[in-house]
């Protein structure tokens, strides 16, 4: 099956890592058959809703046609069993054109015997033209997703927190499975936790300093949360088992108060994944730009992605897998 992804235009390289981790984690499998910033096409066992899961994944759906954007008006186009309310959409063929191809598509949906309702559709037939290309999709709408998600309502907060969309990101580099444990050793005010738990995952969360531990275990009795918070050192984590790790590391005076460098906490997590991750498992870990990666015996280095917070921070995000112990 060949999924089609609009990624972010911030950060289409990341989109594309949730992208693969995502076809990985949820179909068991991909092979990118497309890289267009900002668009992708991927061939996954089964569809997965990239766009619904993804933190820098804009929109996603089955690819029903792929071409030169003069064949659209001739071109064949295969229409699958819609079962829900859908409307038609193009978009990056300018203003006139964009309404034609929309009427164009329109029709394949009447034609097709689908309900059109264009304010509340379950799905969208929507065209993208891409310099040459022009791609014809299924998409599952989700607009909004994360305006939903304001940080401000929460009952504990802090300078530090995460984005939603940037946590969500993290764990889903962190190739989390259904139902599995999600661990965050810096846990701070548990953004991450609520995203894994959001997937789908049990997330359990360590820190040090009590009073975040005590915050995030607020946030989560405030959400209803499933998981854990335990007040604990990162570096002899009081857990014995994991699936997978996504955390955004400490920095300046937050890692000064642990008595480490973020170099040196970085370095001690990895030493201990082997500890808690099976063979194969992920762990997703975000630093400061110049922190350079650790190189650890049973874990390998897999993929490497830059995120520009604002002009004066940027962060790093290291993707390690377990490779033995």
């Amino acid at each position: 099956m060949l999924i089609f992804a609009k990624l972010s235009g911030d950060n289409p390289d990341l989109g594309m890592g949730e992208a693969k981790a995502l076809c990985e984690s949820r179909a068991g499998g991909h092979a990118v058959i497309e890289y267009n910033p900002p668009v992708a096409v991927l061939e996954c066992p089964r569809e997965v809703d990239l766009g619904g899961l993804g933190g820098f994944v804009a929109e996603s759906g089955i690819l029903l046609w792929r071409g030169r954007a003069t064949e659209l008006y001739s071109a064949a186009i295969e229409m699958p069993s819609i079962e829900v309310p859908a409307k038609a959409d193009a978009e990056g063929f300018g203003s006139e054109l964009n309404e034609r191809v929309t009427r164009l598509l329109g029709e394949q949906l009447i034609g097709a015997g689908v309900r059109v309702d264009v304010r509340r559709p379950g799905a969208v037939l929507k065209a993208y033209r891409m310099g040459y290309t022009t791609y014809v999709a299924v998409i599952h709408p989700h607009k909004g997703k994360w305006r939903l998600k304001d940080v401000r309502s929460r009952p504990f907060r802090h300078p530090s927190v995460l984005v939603p969309r940037l946590a969500r990101a993290l764990v889903n580099l962190s190739r989390p499975r259904m139902g599995g444990v999600l661990l965050d050793p810096f846990s701070g005010t548990g953004g991450v936790l609520e995203e894994a738990e959001d997937v789908g995952c049990l997330p359990v969360g360590v820190d040090l300093d009590w009073r975040m531990a005590r915050g995030s275990l607020k946030n989560a009795k405030w959400r209803g949360s499933l998981g854990g918070i335990v007040r604990g050192d990162a570096r002899v984590l009081p857990i014995s088992r994991a699936n997978c790790v996504a955390s955004d590391l400490p920095y300046g005076r937050m890692s000064s108060a642990m008595g480490s460098t973020t170099e040196e906490l970085l370095r001690q997590v990895v030493e201990e994944l082997p500890d808690f991750l099976e063979p194969g498992g992920y762990a997703a870990l975000m630093v400061r730009e110049r922190v350079q990666p650790a190189s650890v015996n049973g874990v390998n280095l897999l993929e490497t992605y830059l995120h520009k917070v604002h002009d004066a921070l940027t962060r790093k995000i290291f993707v390690y897998k377990v490779t033995g112990r």
